[in-house]
């Protein structure tokens, strides 16, 4: 067998189909949708490996721009997550908060825990779920109740009968329920179905948490300044400057110098409430890093580990430690957020809408937000939509309703729909046209280039 690095491909310069990768989880499910991790990596449609395997062998298909200032790897992937609790997510502070009083409470939050861990008493993982379902239904009910709902006589009689006999059931849940409303009274909540459509960029060290899942953190990209700067530099000079000299604004950023000062991979994501197949779920892009600092988990803090229950986050048998949240907290933004920052409305692009096809801009701003760009495509039953990446980078195409044909330049590439995505290589051979088979909704998404991110129209 060729050597996955060195092996060959029909064609770098044609746009692929991608097969997504789907991950199970204890709250739902994801489908990494255009990755390049080794653990999800997405398959390529004609059978000729991963994509990650393609740009290996084929750096050149992210464009000239993308590798001078993201690298030789896929800067960002889109993933597409459902849990099985409400529809809503914190994102960021709505209100001040100190860092020594949100330690208190996280730190709190595992020792109250430690003492619901040594008080369960299961013996074995069908007990473990029946406590479990028990435990969940309990927690959903409070999160939309902002944990202030009083009903810990009849939670503690449902739980009770898995938990050591001297153990006071109700007393505990009433100051696991007061701790956990003092930290979610600190954030902002959002109503996913009152948001669909809207995307919602969450950066690095923002506190979040879609319902169902832990809250937390990420690690923080200190380029994020200078990249910044470096793309507000380079919308005033792009259109006028040779590439040489726009090589060299580039080169002089040092972005490698400070991404080397990365305590880990960063990871700046957005998320874009949608329905997919009749369910609800989260459109994300991000950047390629999957590394999550878990602050609190309310809703699976503890799962069954082989031969018994384990902390879900954290050491197996003690959770998080109080100096594992002071070292997550410390990158952490406690500036107050308004919703309004942070939410993005698709805005009508005329310059790429035609009849049938409905062009919208909801993200490309990389002096503000330097990671990804994000378009939306609406093709009615007979769309179409013929346009090309933008000079030097790549795109991502996600479909999240309907399906939709992809042609280059040398024929029919494939079928695109919400569990087949595309990948359109900075060295496609002129343009590509999506036509839709049914009415189809295409999610565009690339990152900043020296020439700007938007599609370029055909």
């Amino acid at each position: 067998m060729t050597p996955p690095a060195t092996r060959a491909f029909s064609s770098p310069h044609r746009a692929c189909v991608l097969r997504a990768v789907d991950s199970p989880k204890p709250w739902g499910g994801e489908a990494w949708l255009t990755s390049t991790r080794p653990e999800a990596a997405a398959q390529l449609a004609s059978g000729e490996g991963t994509l990650a395997q393609l740009v290996k062998a084929h750096p050149e298909v992210l464009g000239q721009w993308s590798r001078r200032i993201f690298g030789d790897e896929v800067p960002t992937f889109v993933k597409r997550i459902h849990t099985d609790f409400p529809s809503r997510v914190h994102l960021g502070f709505r209100r001040s908060v100190s860092r020594e009083a949100l330690t208190g409470w996280l730190d709190e939050e595992q020792t109250l825990l430690r003492r619901l861990f040594s008080a369960l008493r299961v013996d074995g993982e069908r007990t473990f779920a029946d406590y479990q379902e028990r435990y969940e239904a309990w927690a959903t009910r409070q999160s939309l109740e902002a944990w202030l709902r009083d009903d810990d006589a009849t939670t503690a009689a449902e739980l009770g009968r898995f938990l050591d006999p001297s153990f006071d059931v109700q007393a505990w849940l009433a100051r696991v329920r007061l701790n956990r409303a003092a930290i979610v009274d600190t954030l902002n909540e959002v109503d996913l179905t009152r948001e669909r459509g809207n995307l919602f960029l969450s950066s690095a060290g923002v506190v979040h948490a879609i319902f169902g899942l832990s809250h937390q953190t990420h690690p923080i990209d200190r380029s994020r300044a200078a990249l910044e700067a470096l793309f507000a530099t380079l919308a005033e000079r792009g259109a006028r400057d040779s590439d040489v000299e726009l090589a060299r604004i580039i080169r002089d950023a040092e972005l490698g110098t400070l991404r080397a000062q990365n305590r880990a991979p960063p990871k700046n994501e957005a998320w874009l409430p949608a329905v997919v197949d009749g369910v609800e779920v989260l459109v994300e892009p991000q950047q390629t890093s999957d590394t999550t600092y878990s602050l609190a988990d309310f809703y699976t803090p503890l799962t069954w580990g082989g031969e018994r229950v384990r902390f879900r986050k954290g050491a197996p048998a003690s959770g998080i430690a109080r100096e594992e949240l002071a070292g997550y907290l410390a990158d952490v933004d406690f500036a107050v957020m308004p919703l309004a920052s942070m939410r993005r409305s698709p805005e009508t692009v005329p310059a790429g809408s035609r009849e049938g096809a409905d062009l919208l801009r909801l993200v490309d701003e990389p002096s503000r937000w330097p990671f990804f760009t994000a378009y939306q495509l609406e093709l009615t039953q007979t769309g179409r939509f013929t346009a090309a990446a933008p000079p030097g980078v790549f795109q991502q195409l996600v479909v999240t309703r309907g399906r939709t044909e992809l042609c280059d330049g040398a024929g029919v590439v494939g079928e695109l729909s919400p569990q087949a995505s595309a990948f359109v290589p900075a060295t496609l051979e002129g343009s590509y046209t999506l036509s839709a088979r049914e009415p189809s909704t295409v999610m565009i998404f690339s990152v900043p280039g020296a020439k700007g991110g938007a599609p370029r129209f055909a």
